[in-house]
């Protein structure tokens, strides 16, 4: 399969980054935010952006618009996971922190889009999220991607 990347801000930013991991013809079903943050409505797509901005800038996070889990969470599996939720829509990714000579510069790669239904996440969202965030090929693409030239 084949991926790529889209920036939605940050790569220049010296602390934080949200990006897109893109499946190439859609050919990974597990990655489904892209094509679900381009069908948002205006009033959603802002609420995520300022969300984005919120969290690149690290202003406090008050209510809870955007989370990791930690180690006490699911046996402490998903702790590179990471989710930004408005009403109904969340949208999971995974942090990781891509730049050799920039090592505290992190990214959030958003790959999932899921509609709440539930108190409670869907483990399969996290599941898919860090079998994502593991994999060899998107890890490498990864580093490739923010590569100082």
């Amino acid at each position: 399969m084949r991926y790529r990347i889209e920036i939605i801000i940050g790569k220049e930013h010296l602390r934080r980054g949200i990006a897109f991991l893109i499946s190439e013809k859609n050919e990974d079903k597990r990655i489904t935010a892209k094509v679900a943050f381009d069908g948002l409505d205006d009033t959603c797509d802002r609420s995520f952006r300022t969300r984005f901005d919120t969290w690149q800038s690290g202003q406090p996070n008050k209510p809870a618009r955007y989370h990791g889990w930690d180690k006490s969470e699911y046996n402490g599996r998903y702790t590179n996971c990471f989710v930004f939720k408005y009403k109904s829509h969340r949208f999971y990714g995974f942090l990781c922190n891509p730049k050799e000579k920039y090592p505290r510069y992190q990214i959030c790669m958003l790959v999932r889009h899921a509609n709440k239904k539930e108190w409670e996440t869907d483990e399969t969202d996290l599941k898919q999220v860090e079998e994502l965030r593991t994999n060899l090929t998107i890890q490498r693409m990864i580093k490739e991607f923010f590569k100082e030239k």
